[in-house]
């Protein structure tokens, strides 16, 4: 008689399918479903049939199409991707089977005994991890970056015994579903309005990114929880603050980053922009607990340089400097990107905005639109949301695409300005990923700075 324990994973994208190896060879008896199909689905059912796992492509959401399947009330645990929507049919379905449901990120921790470091947030979540990264890895330790970030954490589970650390960058989709993961740092960045599209209300989606901090034993977050209401200012939280603030652990006093007597020189670092020192304040405040000096920490960190996509200065041109930040994909994102830039460029960034309407709230942007941008021009979808945002405020141009709006923000520059693609928006409305968005933007760019 089979004893081994049935586990049912939901969802075959990349989290799923490293989810449903990593199982296999924990030998579990593994089922897959996933409710499209598709070349790269097939790809992977057909690798995991191979191994043993039994794989339901295209599959209804129902009680029925479980009991043709033949395996109703023999699942013993769940593991759901973070693609797939609580709210959604399959969701409730899953919710429903009587049986332990837990996340991927939840799943694989369990086989890890290295030390996780949790990094969440709206924005800053890549940068911070990839930093840490970089700068353990200056310090002499082994450390990977996992989660959200792309690699899932079910790959790293398979292999991790000769790690220091691992950094896991961790969404509010991947912390629906956790129980007893435990991270030995976890780091909120900020939160701002984002993924309503997913939650219902703008305070589910904080709960869900609060979780974190229950999981972790050193717990550290931005002061502005705190005066957003949304944490209490506590004796075991570490507070990180952009303003000075004795309260916090660490903050941005001018251009010095501070922590209690010691201070950095920010203006002289390789790192630009507010938004990134507090990313760099964030990964100091860590590694400082980790046990490794301020100051070589601070000395690791200057070497670092930020991924594409992300603020990326990529050309200068006639005076005119141009800006990649297709990875804005939220109105806080693009709200610290015009902030970053309009200290030193008042009223001369013209912005390109716009993508897939998720029904953000735009409003907490006004402030630093009149402050900063000379130009506007919105396309997409959120053109509409845009529009009524912010034509009180200054005079968006309305654009019918993507292309258009570059066309005519090249066309209205002048000498001085900054060209600022920072959409505050998901790509998905025209593009495949905000990658797809940037590439597209920059070629355009770089060709008509030929012409």
């Amino acid at each position: 008689m089979e004893n081994r324990q049935h586990v049912l994973i939901a969802g075959l994208g990349v989290s799923g399918f490293e989810a449903a190896k990593l199982a296999l060879c924990k030998d579990f008896k593994v089922t897959v479903i996933d409710l499209h199909c598709g070349s790269q689905l097939e790809d992977r059912a057909r690798e995991l049939e191979e191994l043993g796992c039994t794989v339901f492509l295209d599959f209804g959401a129902g009680q029925e199409a479980f009991k043709e399947c033949s395996f109703d009330n023999t699942v013993d645990r769940v593991v759901i991707s973070p693609g797939i929507d609580p709210r959604g049919d399959l969701g409730q379905f899953l919710h429903g089977l009587g049986c332990s449901l837990i996340s991927e990120l939840e799943f694989a921790a369990s086989f890890i005994k290295t030390p996780l470091i949790g990094v969440t947030g709206t924005n800053g979540k890549t940068t911070t991890v990839e930093l840490l990264v970089h700068c353990l890895q200056g310090l002499g330790q082994k450390v990977i970056a996992a989660g959200n970030i792309g690699l899932a954490l079910s790959a790293v589970a398979q292999d991790s015994a000769d790690l220091d650390y691992i950094i896991v960058e961790v969404s509010s989709f991947q912390l629906e579903a956790i129980d007893k993961i435990n991270f030995c740092v976890g780091a909120i960045l900020n939160i701002g309005s984002d993924h309503t599209d997913r939650y219902e209300k703008p305070e589910d989606y904080v709960k869900q990114k609060l979780k974190l901090l229950g999981h972790s034993e050193y717990k550290l977050a931005s002061y502005d929880l705190v005066k957003q209401g949304f944490l209490e200012d506590s004796a075991d939280l570490a507070l990180i603050d952009l303003h000075k603030n004795d309260r916090a652990l660490a903050f941005l006093d001018q251009d010095l980053l501070q922590f209690s007597s010691l201070s950095f020189d920010y203006e002289t670092h390789s790192l630009k922009g507010i938004h990134n020192a507090q990313n760099l304040l964030f990964a100091l405040g860590i590694l400082n607990y980790l046990g490794f000096s301020l100051q070589a920490s601070f000395s690791a960190s200057q070497s670092f340089q930020v991924g594409s996509h992300r603020m990326q200065h990529f050309l200068t041109w006639e005076g005119i400097s141009f800006i990649n930040d297709s990875k804005s994909t939220n109105p806080l994102s693009l709200q610290m990107a015009l902030e970053s830039l309009g200290r030193l460029n008042p009223q001369k960034i013209v912005l390109i905005a716009g993508g897939r309407d998720k029904k953000m709230d735009f409003n907490i942007v006004k402030t630093a639109l009149c402050s900063y941008v000379r130009k506007l021009y919105v396309y997409g979808e959120c053109r509409s949301t845009l529009m009524k945002a912010w034509k009180a405020h200054v005079s968006p141009v309305s654009c019918n695409d993507f292309v258009e709006a570059v066309d005519k923000a090249l066309k209205s520059l002048e000498k001085g300005d900054v060209l600022l693609l920072s959409p505050g928006c998901s790509s998905l409305d025209a593009f495949s990923s905000y990658v797809e968005r940037g590439d597209v933007y920059m070629k355009t760019v770089l060709e008509w700075t030929k012409k």
